[in-house]
């Protein structure tokens, strides 16, 4: 396939790649001041894009851009700052996943990485 068709349809060097992240709060009060700060430094400010949310529990697919930019270094920026945030329970990373082709897998809790106070 010729690179700008590659480039068209995402893939090869193109492909852009996520990871699912589910974050349970410590309470529900202050939930609004806590997903406007995740969007802005944890997701904005480092140049990614995420959606949805669901009250205590929030339960984002993260783009974390091409293998160009080295999804696993951003990945470690997110979750460095969940650790940081003292009304973060816990939170689950899924399997990376190419955005526009791969098969999304709902992440269950085996995958549960708990916070060490």
């Amino acid at each position: 396939m010729k690179k700008r068709l590659r480039k068209k349809k995402h893939r090869g060097e193109f492909a852009e790649w996520g990871r699912q992240i589910v974050i349970m709060r410590k309470q529900k009060v202050g939930f609004d001041e806590f997903l406007d700060a995740f969007i802005e430094e944890a997701i904005e400010l480092n140049g990614y894009y995420c959606g949805d949310s669901d009250g205590n529990k929030l339960d984002v697919i993260v783009e974390l851009g091409r293998r160009s930019v080295d999804p696993v270094d951003r990945l470690k920026r997110i979750t460095a700052w969940l650790d940081a945030r003292p009304d973060v329970q816990s939170w689950r990373v899924g399997e990376e996943f190419d955005l526009w082709h791969g098969e999304f897998q709902d992440i269950d809790n085996e995958n549960e990485q708990q916070k060490s106070d």
